[in-house]
């Protein structure tokens, strides 16, 4: 029973240990390729103000026509460029900064959390979620997110942020951080393409790995249980 169980444990942690060094790896190669395309070592783009391309929503939207699953505040953004979640509650009343299809969240509260989010759908979001929306028909949307979802606009972000214990982003300022624009849209559209595979193969490992861990220890309890399940003698109280 011992080298049944001994063995469960070492493959769990065999698996855990592949799985988490080939995230490792690919987050190292992810951020080279970031860095190369719209990073620190970029070249041969323009630096142009975040003002000139995209501007906040201005429009608003009644919290009748919002749901938990339309509704983004500050604490259903996910931390580390993870997206959102469904909200716990959807709000009752008052009304709410309308976000559309393509426009970019980002959490406005503790900027080195990192929440940032591409909308795949409409709905509305809290006065803490900054909502990005984007003004020059040149910029591809997708790019724009990958851009501020850069460790340099965080960064950037905090440097101007205001508060100690509660850092807020300073939404004047975040207009003015610079965005590196290829000089052509096919480009914006072959860095998306790069850097969307990445992203789509970080968060599969990412969001694999404790899927897996889980599986490993479901059956080690599978097996733990069966070799433990003694028959109990004839004539032995229940």
């Amino acid at each position: 029973i011992v080298r049944i169980l001994d063995t469960f444990t070492e493959l769990t942690a065999e698996l855990t240990a592949e799985l988490t060094a080939e995230l490792t790896a690919r987050q190292k190669q992810y951020k080279h390729y970031r860095n190369k395309l719209i990073g620190k070592q970029r070249s041969g783009m323009k630096m142009t103000p975040l003002g000139d391309l995209a501007t906040y929503s201005k429009d608003r939207i009644d919290a009748s026509k919002i749901d938990s699953q339309s509704y983004v505040g500050v604490d259903n953004l996910l931390p580390d460029r993870l997206g959102k979640k469904t909200s716990n509650y959807a709000p009752e009343s008052g009304r709410f900064v309308q976000y559309s299809k393509t426009d970019i969240l980002i959490g406005n509260i503790r900027p080195y959390l990192k929440k940032i989010w591409f909308a795949d759908q409409d709905g509305g979001a809290s006065a803490d979620v900054l909502t990005i929306r984007i003004t020059d028909p040149s910029l591809n949307p997708r790019y724009l997110y990958q851009v501020l979802a850069d460790d340099d606009f965080f960064d950037f972000n905090m440097k101007h942020a205001k508060g100690a214990k509660m850092p807020r982003g300073n939404k004047t300022e975040i207009m003015n951080y610079l965005v590196p624009v290829p000089k052509s849209e096919k480009e914006q559209e072959r860095i998306v393409s790069i850097l969307n595979k990445f992203d789509t193969l970080t968060k599969s490992i990412g969001e694999g790995l404790p899927r897996a861990i889980e599986l490993r220890q479901q059956q080690y309890a599978y097996y733990r249980d069966m070799l433990f399940d003694f028959p109990k003698p004839e004539g032995l109280a229940t």
